[in-house]
């Protein structure tokens, strides 16, 4: 009997393969039927799709679904996996800029501009189910990570040109441009304990860290708990390091960040001022030079966007909690 398949996939993906997303998908499906029989049904998303458009798809005889695109695809396709509450596992083809998920589950090869498509016939052939965790965020799933803050934001700024064009460094160029901000305070609460500290960013992340190059760790994805990284960099140095972490997943050197595993946490917004450093002073004068004016940011009671893998969703407070063995996901032999 024929494997049924459905490929969610986002046209739009380029960020990584200069090649047509539909005709690169055909030939997959070809080299698949090979070695087996696969009926193929194919579901392309736009800005307006949601997970709830996908929960209805997701029922027997279905075998497998392949989620093709960047995270923000990824992301919707597991939340719909999750609403369903279904055992269908979900295969990952990474199309994005960052492919965050797909790193930290081995699924393309850990170079900086991998191809990403390799070894999917391979994976798809003999990948094993593995149940993982996902977070929740204000009400929606996320598999990656979410956050708050300037550091948060420049994960989510760069825009489709400038990500296709620069690949990951234009979060990196993003990065670099959030030193003139001025950081923020920030009550956290986990259970019933609250503490108010200044950062940049604060992030509650399900994978290992937000980093890319790290070691391959199923463990950070199957236990029950999500990462909370408070990040407060300062001098030259630290943005150096949080670059070189993000890009090349260096975690050897000095990094401004105080992690913690929570199971819940609420982020919210502190109407106070947060200090500037003397490098974050002559970031801000750099720019308000070059500008030809003063940058004009937030009030400091002013609520901020939230981002969640990649993207940028609601507003702080920001309410997360982990929903342990929400899904099934392809993992490569």
């Amino acid at each position: 009997m024929a494997k049924q398949v459905l490929v969610v996939f986002n046209p739009a993906a380029k960020s990584q393969v200069d090649v047509n997303v539909k005709q690169w998908i055909g030939q997959i499906v070809e080299k698949l039927n090979e070695y087996d029989e696969y009926l193929v049904t194919f579901y392309p998303t736009t800005v307006q799709t949601e997970p709830k458009d996908l929960v209805e798809l997701f029922k027997s005889p279905l075998d497998l679904v392949i989620a093709a695109g960047g995270d923000g695809t990824v992301r919707f396709v597991l939340a719909a996996l999750a609403e369903s509450r279904s055992e269908i596992p979900a295969a990952i083809f990474p199309l994005g800029t960052a492919n965050v998920l797909a790193r930290n589950l081995g699924i393309m090869l850990e170079k900086l501009l991998a191809d990403p498509l390799v070894y999917a016939v391979e994976y798809i052939l003999n990948g094993t189910p593995m149940r993982i965790d996902l977070g929740m965020m204000n009400g929606e799933y996320f598999a990656v990570g979410s956050g708050v803050g300037p550091l948060s934001d420049a994960i989510s700024y760069p825009d489709r040109a400038e990500k296709t064009s620069l690949k990951l460094i234009a979060y990196v160029k993003a990065l670099l441009g959030t030193i003139a901000i001025r950081p923020r305070v920030f009550k956290i609460t986990i259970g019933d304990k609250s503490f108010t500290v200044q950062a940049s960013g604060v992030f509650v992340c399900n994978v290992e860290d937000m980093a890319i190059g790290r070691d391959i760790d199923f463990g950070a994805l199957t236990d029950g708990f999500l990462d909370l990284h408070i990040m407060n960099p300062k001098g030259f140095k630290d943005y150096v390091n949080l670059g070189f972490r993000y890009v090349g997943g260096n975690s050897k050197d000095h990094v401004a960040d105080y992690a913690l595993g929570v199971k819940e946490v609420v982020v919210e917004i502190v109407p106070r001022k947060g200090v500037r450093s003397a490098f974050q002073k002559a970031g801000l004068r750099v720019k308000t030079f070059l500008a030809g004016e003063r940058p004009v940011g937030p009030g400091s009671g002013e609520e901020l966007p939230c981002m969640i893998d990649g993207e940028v969703h609601s507003v702080t407070p920001l309410r997360v909690k982990v929903i342990p063995q929400a899904v099934n996901v392809l993992i490569p032999q």
